[in-house]
């Protein structure tokens, strides 16, 4: 399992690379194809997701396994909610926060937005994607105190 950076500034700079900087994106951002189909806006991806290359093989080990646990079947995998992408590399801030939001540096993904939004409790994905993502040391929004983010997965560390 990868041993994520701690969740401030200077450590995902370190470890991820400093999203400010020109060469940034050339040299740290890789598309991944997970094994399954993914979509967007109910839409097929055909170019995979943009991520930053130090957490693509622990997400790309993440799809694997959901894939392998739902027997290979692209209507169970639909079923988990695994396959209804939400976003992961998007330079911004948090809302209502000065702090920049981990996906600016490609190193969160969402999942199953539309049922998943904040505040949604444990939201509405599989436990099948949950577990996968927390074995390789993701940081679930489902887990989060106060303000709840199921859809949200990081790789970071409190």
């Amino acid at each position: 399992m990868t041993v994520w950076p701690k969740d401030t500034t200077a450590a995902k700079n370190k470890f991820y690379g400093d999203f400010r900087l020109k060469s940034w994106q050339a040299e740290y951002l890789i598309r991944i194809k997970p094994p399954f189909m993914m979509f967007y806006d109910k839409k097929p991806m055909k170019t995979g997701i943009l991520v930053n290359k130090m957490c693509a093989p622990a997400m790309m080990d993440a799809f694997n396994e959901i894939w392998g646990k739902c027997d290979f079947d692209e209507a169970k995998v639909a079923a988990t909610g695994a396959s209804d992408f939400g976003g992961c590399f998007n330079i911004r801030q948090i809302a209502g926060s000065n702090s920049y939001s981990n996906h600016s540096w490609a190193c969160a993904i969402d999942l199953s937005p539309g049922t998943n939004g904040f505040g949604k409790g444990k939201g509405t994905l599989s436990t099948v994607v949950v577990d996968a993502f927390k074995r390789q040391g993701f940081l679930w929004g489902g887990d989060y105190k106060g303000r709840t983010d199921p859809m949200h997965f990081e790789g970071v560390s409190r």
